[in-house]
């Protein structure tokens, strides 16, 4: 099996665990708009990373904001709502639109959009239940300060192809490290 298509299945399975681990009520749509995400995040590829070789850049992905012992289920769909909001807001940007194909790219940012939506529906549901988790600030700060890193890197190279490449598959495997989620 190709290492593409590994990737592709091991997310689509992380989707799955992660919807049920949640805990809350998330319409089946949620699942398949997640799905959708990440295979049009795929086919959004234009080069080859190979090609980008030089322009790699660790951005620190917080892995610590998606994991511990005293990670609740509030906390845990506060941070990744985080996470799909900067995504979503960093591909809504003027430089993404001129980065990607039109039509892969509204797709992609409805099925974040979508994802959004019912996140949204299902913090207000556990923060009702749970209260606000203390850790929950600090997790969220950390995904944001991660998003500013790729935003500055994305500055530092003039928004170029490669950059932009770089990024999506960044992208691709902060949605893969939440996994526990």
């Amino acid at each position: 099996m190709s290492p593409t298509l590994s990737l592709l299945l091991a997310l689509v399975l992380l989707s799955c665990n992660s919807n049920c681990s949640l805990g809350c009520d998330l319409p089946q749509t949620h699942s398949l708009a997640k799905t959708r995400a990440l295979m049009l995040l795929r086919q959004m590829r234009r080069i080859s990373p190979f090609s980008c070789l030089k322009d790699r850049n660790d951005f620190g992905f917080p892995q610590e904001a998606f994991g511990g012992n005293q990670f609740q289920k509030a906390q845990a769909i506060a941070v990744v709502h985080e996470m799909i909001q900067q995504t979503f807001q960093l591909f809504s940007t003027e430089g993404s639109a001129a980065a990607w194909d039109e039509t892969l790219l509204d797709k992609f940012c409805t099925a974040l959009y979508q994802q959004l939506t019912d996140l949204q529906a299902c913090l207000m549901q556990e923060a009702g239940l749970e209260g606000t988790p203390l850790l929950k600030e600090d997790s969220i700060l950390a995904v944001r300060k991660y998003f500013h890193r790729i935003t500055v890197y994305l500055q530092e190279k003039k928004y170029s192809p490669c950059a932009w490449e770089i990024v999506r598959a960044e992208v691709m495997r902060s949605f893969s490290s939440s996994r526990n989620l």
